[in-house]
């Protein structure tokens, strides 16, 4: 549960409730969603099926939705470790002295993958898929495309078509290890 709106990925606006605590008070739930998390080691973890809860102060994550999802959960003294699946360690945190485990989590920022550019020449260079200058003259000559302003050739080199012309190293000659027989 979480009171920051800008830490979902997406909300689903139809699921509404109440949650009701352990001293009898409840909060309403506005939406459901689901957050990335970043870990301190690079790691992102979806978590899933969060409450959105405007009035909420700080946010609280469920064990027993995390053991769900397969993680192991370890209470030891005043210890907090949680593993997942594959046994790597998610969490490790020291019990408070209100008795809670406090954990910060850094949720990964929205990234937006569009581009903008000014110039029409590289807008319809992308818009065709990386169509080489040369065709795209020719397409405006030609009044091949409609829309398609009159085009200029661009000094600067596409880095996106110069990543997809590199070629892979060549196999080895000679091969490092040979079998003897067919069954090594």
């Amino acid at each position: 549960m979480t009171g920051e709106r800008s830490k979902f990925r997406d909300l689903d606006e139809k699921i509404t409730g109440q949650v009701r605590f352990g001293d009898g008070s409840t909060v309403h739930i506005k939406q459901k969603g689901s957050i990335i998390f970043k870990f301190k080691t690079g790691e992102e973890r979806l978590l899933q099926e969060v409450y959105y809860i405007p009035s909420l102060c700080n946010n609280i994550i469920s064990l027993s939705q995390l053991s769900e999802e397969g993680d192991k959960i370890t209470l030891n003294g005043d210890m907090l470790w949680v593993h997942d699946k594959q046994g790597k360690l998610l969490m490790k945190v020291k019990r408070s002295v209100n008795r809670l485990y406090k954990v910060i989590l850094k949720h990964k920022e929205k990234m937006c993958l569009l581009s903008k550019t000014d110039e029409d020449a590289w807008l319809w260079h992308a818009r065709l898929g990386h169509v080489n200058f040369k065709a795209l003259m020719l397409m405006d000559s030609g009044k091949m495309v409609h829309g398609l302003p009159s085009l200029s050739h661009p000094k600067e080199v596409c880095t996106g078509c110069l990543m997809a012309k590199q070629t892979r190293k060549c196999f080895p000659v000679q091969s490092s290890y040979m079998a003897k027989n067919p069954w090594n």
